[in-house]
């Protein structure tokens, strides 16, 4: 027998390699892991993860926007950064990466579509309107994702607390609103594809990121470079292929290089950071507990905010506004079963895959028509 093999005695024996072996036995543990399900500790890791960083990207989004107003491009860079990050420390062995497979690709860009139009359309809304109206309208989103999860995911039924909790960070979140800057809004179509895609996005992108299989930066990888793909394309189609939205690029690149480069270059680092946590956590916690968490880590973000000075005012009913509606989310986590975390059945996500390729074409398409028909109507406006 050639150096390097183990057989396995009895009829139809096996030659495994010592690699083989070495990998079964690496593997075997994983494999145990997933089926107990994640640990506290890490799902804590994950949320907290999740909440400095989506805190801090939507103040730099905004940061970014205001110097460079690009929506499409902005997100597009984002999410070429964190690809072709993610996929170069791969292969200098910085982290583990899942290899390119078309099969792969296919399959996952459905999840991937979704987290590219509900980024942008956020982008857009941030854009349109201050981060008070953002909060706001972020924090309606868990209400009818606890109602889809428990018809689609199966997860246990929101008890009465638990509503109570919704409520109050709904309450909480207006109370905010009211005392600073009230809903502005220059793109009421912006909001509504964020609140009808958002709840759709949390339940479906579950579902298929949970039976992907691929490992946590994998998943990163897979996310960002299938999610460029129709950024690409959108960005030349909507901004870089119109000479003066390219123009209009250059010259704020030109005149204030390092004002301009410095928002961009940190939102981008920002992107992959919530790329990698956003994806993960989503496999350890429930839907709603996704988007109660990106409520109540808005604290940060209105701390941040103020300091900045981007569009807040400091006031004693904002503060007050704001740990309600934290109290809420404690209370929401507090209150059901498993503390959040997801308690659905595994699924083999081949139906979500199917709901979720058809969302993508057709969100896609809204924020396409929303892009054309704000810039038609600003052409006609400076025409006048």
């Amino acid at each position: 027998m050639c150096k390097g093999t183990t057989q396995l005695a009895g009829p139809g024996a096996l030659v495994v390699t010592e690699e083989e072996l070495e990998a079964g036995l690496k593997k075997a543990p994983l494999q145990l892991q997933q089926q107990q399900g994640p640990s506290q500790a890490r799902a804590l890791f994950l949320v907290l993860g999740h909440a400095i960083c989506a805190s801090c990207l939507l103040v730099v989004n905004k940061w970014a926007l205001k110097e460079f107003p690009f929506v499409w491009t902005l997100t597009t860079l984002q999410f070429g950064f964190a690809a072709f990050a993610t996929y170069f420390a791969g292969r200098l062995g910085l982290i583990q990466i899942d290899a390119l497979e078309w099969k792969k690709l296919v399959k996952f860009f459905p999840a991937a579509g979704m987290f590219f139009i509900t980024i942008t359309a956020g982008n857009a809304v941030v854009a349109t309107s201050n981060v008070d109206t953002f909060i706001v309208m972020r924090s309606v989103v868990p209400i009818p994702c606890a109602i889809l999860e428990t018809l689609v995911l199966k997860e246990p039924y929101p008890p009465a607390r638990s509503w109570a909790g919704l409520a109050t960070v709904l309450l909480g979140a207006i109370g905010y609103c009211i005392a600073n800057q009230g809903l502005l809004v220059e793109s009421a179509s912006w909001v509504a594809l964020y609140l009808l895609l958002m709840p759709l996005d949390g339940v479906l992108i579950k579902q298929l990121v949970s039976a992907s299989g691929l490992s946590p930066w994998g998943l990163v990888l897979y996310n960002n470079v299938c999610a460029l793909i129709p950024g690409l394309l959108f960005s030349v189609l909507l901004e870089l292929g119109s000479p003066a939205d390219a123009g209009s690029m250059a010259t704020l690149l030109a005149e204030r290089p390092i004002l301009v480069s410095a928002p961009i270059l940190l939102s981008c680092w920002s992107g992959l950071a919530i790329s990698y946590f956003q994806l993960n956590v989503r496999k350890v916690i429930s839907s709603t507990a996704f988007m109660v968490l990106g409520v109540s880590n808005k604290v940060i973000s209105v701390l941040l905010n103020q300091v900045a000075r981007l569009d807040s005012n400091y006031d004693a009913m904002s503060i007050a506004s704001v740990m309600t509606s934290i109290f809420g989310a404690i209370l929401f986590q507090q209150t059901v079963k498993g503390k959040g975390i997801s308690q659905a059945p595994k699924t083999d996500g081949e139906q979500s895959e199917r709901w979720a390729r058809l969302l993508v074409v057709v969100g896609v398409l809204a924020a396409a028509a929303i892009t054309y028909s704000q810039k038609h109507e600003g052409l006609s406006l400076g025409s006048r």
